[in-house]
């Protein structure tokens, strides 16, 4: 059903890669994650885990960081190679499966995941992997968001309409996450997803550190900060947002 909703969705996303690259984005989006990694001596290798159509193998790759790109979905992968081609950049993309990677224990120093987390459906799993593939003291950075948890609780339901009458008033329409009539197909992968209903960050915090990771950092709406506040607002994505920098401090 995931991977079925990702092949359907190749398309507009990789058009949405492009715009993104060719835009102000893709130097924001650069130098928030080149700042966070910056105790680190470089050349370093990084993997992107659901590297989608190729944007961060796009903006990070140079001749002293090699990025290796994975995702589930063929057709992504098929964009994003494309992507890698045209624009002559220094990374490999690989159709692989997040939660069971063929990498060697100790493989990278940074793997960086972007709105991949809430789609796997078991994302333990995946976090028990990504310690093993990952090198002692390498960063862990995760940007991910609670698309559904206003259909869970009374508290974020409550949040996420005022948010929405807000937008709606400043005539903006709002992307109903999960809603059953107005989002099929995304109601449908809503009850897919096992952290559908979890209360997170707090929920990858926990876990991680159940996992052999130190939490470095926890920022909610990491985007207000990237850019502008209300930037993600005002195109209707209202879903909280989130960013986590956890360093590998043992295997397990």
């Amino acid at each position: 059903m995931i991977k079925d909703y990702w092949v359907n969705a190749t398309e507009n996303f990789s058009k949405n890669t492009e715009k993104q690259f060719n835009s102000h984005e893709a130097i924001k989006w650069a130098d928030f994650i080149l700042n966070e990694i910056k105790e680190l001596e470089e050349p370093i290798e990084i993997l992107d885990i659901g590297t989608g159509a190729g944007f961060f193998p796009l903006i990070l790759s140079s001749e002293t960081r090699h990025v290796i790109g994975i995702d589930l979905t063929e057709t992504m992968i098929e964009e994003a190679s494309n992507k890698i081609k045209k624009y002559k950049v220094n990374s490999d993309v690989l159709v692989m499966d997040a939660q069971d990677t063929s990498f060697k224990d100790n493989s990278f120093d940074i793997i960086i995941c972007r709105n991949l987390v809430w789609t796997l459906p078991d994302p333990i799993k995946a976090y028990k992997e990504w310690n093993r593939i990952l090198k002692k003291d390498g960063l862990l950075l995760i940007f991910d968001g609670s698309w559904y948890i206003h259909h869970y609780d009374e508290e974020h339901k409550k949040i996420f309409n005022k948010k929405r009458k807000e937008m709606e008033n400043l005539g903006v329409e709002v992307y109903l996450y999960g809603d059953k009539e107005t989002r099929p197909d995304d109601y449908n992968l809503m009850l897919e997803t096992y952290l559908k209903d979890k209360y997170r960050p707090e929920w990858d915090v926990k876990n991680l550190t159940e996992l052999g990771f130190d939490i470095e950092k926890v920022l909610e709406e990491y985007m207000d900060v990237m850019f502008e506040k209300d930037y993600r607002a005002k195109q209707g994505m209202i879903a909280p947002l989130f960013f986590i920098k956890a360093k590998k401090i043992k295997a397990l």
